[in-house]
This record gives structure tokens, sequence and C-alpha cells, in this order.
């Protein structure tokens, strides 16, 4: 919703806004790109009558002072301006500054619209700048990485695309560049560190293990907020080209395989819950591709590709559970995420045992342990079993968080949630379960459920028979004496 507003321009507060008029700010939009759009063919009707142009930083403002003869073209000048610009604005973001929400919206409109504008001429001698200024514009909100900053970024990328549908493909390649460095570098949703975990960084060493640090130089919500916006727009960019588009569904392919390539990637940080399962949602929809006849032929890797989701979706859960007061509609759409990513686990329709037996087909010449090692789950009797354990133990745990945030939300809401009723041995398998995938992973399963004897019990058998093997060894601190 937040994403869907700032790509019509509008102002939506992110945390505290689920509805607005869609005719309004429709023209909101509309609006704002013939103002910028008329700004561009003014200044260019002038330069054109008058002569040559020293165009200022913002654009139409003081024109008349800065004329001269004219010795270049308008798109030159006025490319040459807007791409300096633009990286001065990124050296001042790298020296700490903080940079002016409404002239950078002002600089990224005006070039958006002079961009669109100079598409259709034939002068190809600036090429090298005219690609500049767009990596520079996918870039740019990206490097900044805000709210403020995405929700214009949301904004003239939405803009190029619907404008100029052969800019697709390269805006699209930019933005997921973009993205990546911002897995790289941890930012946002990526900030794994546990000075950037939210409440439980700010315990150590009293309630939490570990030598207190210092804080982040940037609010990791702040981060975390502008990857959802960022994210709102890739998932609309997906539900355009799903069906038809390979160039483009290769770029979220190759997004998704660089966000899921650790699963340790992700901040456990609270306030990134819904961002996080919308991000894993999203991969899991682009997987249900391989249903289509555009991608069948790459059934094994997205199957693989599933598994990660899997993966660092679990991973999520091998934390503490904690909770994030913002207020209480941003609980709730916290708690929607979650459930929207529950409700698709429930409702695909996997074809697990039909793939398996394909790939066994393919690797007969392999010897059984390596046919029975998978490059995400390790040593496995049988992949569709054991895959199923997990899919299972996944869907339950999210059900609990769903549940858990919707009453953080609305604890005396007047519909009561229904809790889930799991047998003694349902228990037992899904600590097993848990386990082999992270021991982590079990000791808070345990924590999650902490007046559950079965579960505690099963888990402190389960390390004590592992208590040898020196990787399990720090968890012997989970069996008290």
């Amino acid at each position: 919703m937040a994403a869907a507003a700032a790509a019509s321009g509008a102002k939506l507060n992110l945390t505290e806004a689920f509805n607005f008029e869609v005719l309004n700010t429709g023209m909101i939009s509309a609006t704002a790109k013939c103002n910028h759009a008329g700004g561009i063919a003014g200044i260019r009707r002038l330069y054109d009558s008058i002569g040559s142009l020293d165009l200022p930083a913002l654009g139409p403002s003081d024109m008349v002072g800065n004329l001269q003869p004219k010795t270049e073209s308008f798109s030159d000048v006025l490319l040459t301006n807007f791409v300096q610009h633009l990286q001065k604005i990124v050296i001042y973001v790298e020296r700490g500054g903080e940079v002016d929400k409404s002239s950078f919206r002002e600089t990224c409109s005006l070039a958006t619209a002079f961009l669109l504008s100079d598409l259709g001429s034939d002068s190809k001698s600036n090429v090298e700048s005219f690609s500049q200024l767009v990596h520079l514009l996918c870039w740019c909100p990206s490097y900044i990485l805000t709210p403020d900053a995405m929700e214009t970024g949301v904004f003239i990328w939405t803009w190029l695309v619907s404008a100029a549908p052969q800019l697709c493909s390269l805006v699209l390649a930019e933005l997921v560049d973009a993205w990546l460095w911002t897995v790289d570098t941890k930012r946002g949703v990526f900030a794994s560190e546990v000075r950037c975990c939210g409440p439980v960084a700010k315990l150590r060493p009293h309630l939490v293990p570990g030598e207190p640090e210092a804080p982040p130089e940037k609010d990791p919500v702040e981060q975390i907020m502008a990857h959802r916006l960022w994210l709102g727009f890739f998932i609309d960019r997906f539900e355009v080209v799903r069906h038809d588009n390979v160039p483009q569904l290769l770029l979220f392919w190759r997004l998704l395989q660089g966000t899921t390539k650790l699963p340790w990637n992700f901040s456990s940080h609270p306030a990134a819950t819904g961002t996080f399962f919308t991000l894993m949602l999203l991969g899991l929809k682009f997987c249900s591709c391989r249903s289509h006849g555009i991608l069948q032929n790459l059934r094994a890797g997205l199957q693989l590709l599933e598994d990660r989701i899997y993966r660092a979706s679990l991973g999520w859960f091998a934390h503490q559970p904690e909770w994030y007061d913002m207020n209480k509609n941003f609980a709730l759409s916290e708690a929607q995420s979650v459930s929207m990513f529950v409700h698709h686990l429930l409702n695909e329709q996997l074809d697990t045992c039909q793939l398996y037996s394909e790939r066994r087909g393919l690797e007969n010449s392999l010897n059984d342990v390596k046919d029975q090692f998978h490059p995400v789950w390790g040593q496995m009797e049988s992949y569709a079993v054991g895959r199923e354990k997990v899919k299972q133990l996944l869907l339950f745990l999210c059900q609990h968080e769903a549940v858990r945030l919707d009453v953080w939300a609305q604890p005396v809401a007047k519909e009561s949630t229904q809790c889930l009723k799991i047998s003694s041995d349902n228990w037992v398998s899904l600590a097993r379960t848990a386990f082999s995938v992270d021991p982590r992973l079990s000791l808070c399963l345990a924590a999650r459920f902490p007046a559950n004897n079965h579960l505690k019990a099963e888990v402190t058998q389960l390390v004590q028979v592992c208590i040898s093997i020196p990787v399990f060894i720090p968890f012997s601190l989970f069996i008290k004496p």
C-alpha cells in the first residue's frame, strides 16, 4: 500500500495510513509529472530561442543571468548538470550529510522528466552520460536508503518503466544490482549484526551474552522501512512481467538468489518481520512460475531456490521472539504480512515427488551418498519426506508468529484467535526437524513454548546426544544440571 502511494506521488505515512483515494493520488501523480515535464519543455524552448544556458543545480530558476553564446546542445548541457548534481549528492551522503528531501525529490523528478523527453531525439553523442543518469536515478535512493528517499525512488522508477517500456529491463537490472549491494553492505533488512537487532542489542551484557557495542550510525528501522517501500515496487513489477517476460524474470531470479544465498544474511530486528516475510513471499511467488511454460525448463533450479527460501524463513525463528512497539497499525501490518505468507504456504501445490524422481533419473550415475546430500538441507534419507517435514515446521512457526503479532496488535479484540493444538508426538517431530535444520532453531522453539514439557524434554535429549561434537558445545548451556 505504501509503495503504491509512493509510486503515484502521494504523501502516505508508512506506519499510520492504510487507505487512500486512488483518483486523488492519480491526479496528484499526473499533476506532478506534467509540472516537471512542462518545466523541462519551457527551458528547452527558451534555450533554443535565446541561446545556451549554464543550468543551475535544480533547474528552471535563475535562468536569465546564465545565458551564454550557444556552443552545445540543450540535451548535453542539461544531462551534464543532472549527472554532476546527483554525483554531488552521493558524495555528500558518503561524508555523513543528510539530503534535503524536497530538493532531492525535485532534482530526481526533473532529471526523469528530461530523460523521458530526450528519448526520442536522434542525438547519440552523449550515450555514456545518458546511461550514467539512469544509473544514478536508480542508485541514489538506494544509496541514501531512507523512507523519504525511497518514496522518491519508487515514484521516478514507476514513472520511467510506465512511460518508457524500452527502459524496463535496464532500470530493473540497475535496481537488482543496487539491492544486492545492500545485501553485501548489510543495510536495512540485511543488517545482521547484533548491534542492529533492536532491543536485544541494548541488553548486552545484562540480559544477553556478549560485549556491548556502539549503536549503529544510522537508524536500522528507517532503513528497514525504506526496504519495505522498495520491495513494494519489486512486487508490482513482478506481477506485470511474471507471465511473458523471461529477461526480467531472470533478473528477479538473480535478485532472489543473491538475497537468499546465506540464510543468516537477514536482520533479526523485530521491526523487520513484515518486510522479511513479504520478501520471502515474493520468492515463493516467483518459484510458482515453474508451472508456467516460460520457466518449465528451469524447474530444478526453482525448486532449489524454494528450498533456500524455506531455509532462510526458518532462520528468522532461530532468534528469541520479540515485539516492536511503533503503533497499532504498524503491528497489524506486520501480522498481516506473516498471515499472507502462511496463506501462500497453505495453498501452494508442490510437485516435490515428481521433481525428485526426475532429478534421481538425471543423477543415476552418482553414488547413493551424494544423491542423498542436499545443498540446502544436507544429508537426507528421503528428500520428499524431509522437505515436507521442514515445510510443516515452517508453517507451524509462521502460524504461531501471526497469532502472536495479532494478539500484540489487538490484545482486547472481540474475535478470539484460535490457538494451535499439537499432540505430544508432533511436538517431538517438530523438535527433531528443527534440530536437524539448526540447533539454535530448536532452542528458540523451546523458548517460544516454555511451558511445554514434551518439547523441552526432547530438545534437552537432542543436545545431550550430540554434546560431544564440538559444534554443539555452545548449546550445552541449555542443559541444566
